[in-house]
């Protein structure tokens, strides 16, 4: 509208096949992107992002503290028997 015009994305990176094998260390064969010895998948390296981001932690850790209070207050309401 005033002569501005959005900048292209960005390019992604190429995906690069890991070298050997996080596992055992072997050679990794790069068309399936399997090691040849132990046949693991190799799903991470430097290119691919971090799984476990900030907000997916703070979810985790949460959830396992609001389960850990409901348990702890429930035992503590249920009557002791002598």
């Amino acid at each position: 509208m005033n002569g501005y015009e959005a900048p292209p994305p960005p390019r992604p990176l190429p995906a690069t096949a890991p070298v050997e094998c996080s596992l055992c260390g072997n050679a990794v064969v790069a068309a399936t992107n399997r090691c040849a010895q132990c046949g693991l998948h190799q799903q991470l390296g430097p290119q691919h992002p971090n799984p476990f981001v900030q907000r997916a932690l703070a979810t985790v850790v949460l959830t396992a503290v609001a389960v850990y209070l409901v348990v702890l207050a429930i035992v503590a309401v249920i009557p002791h028997s002598k």
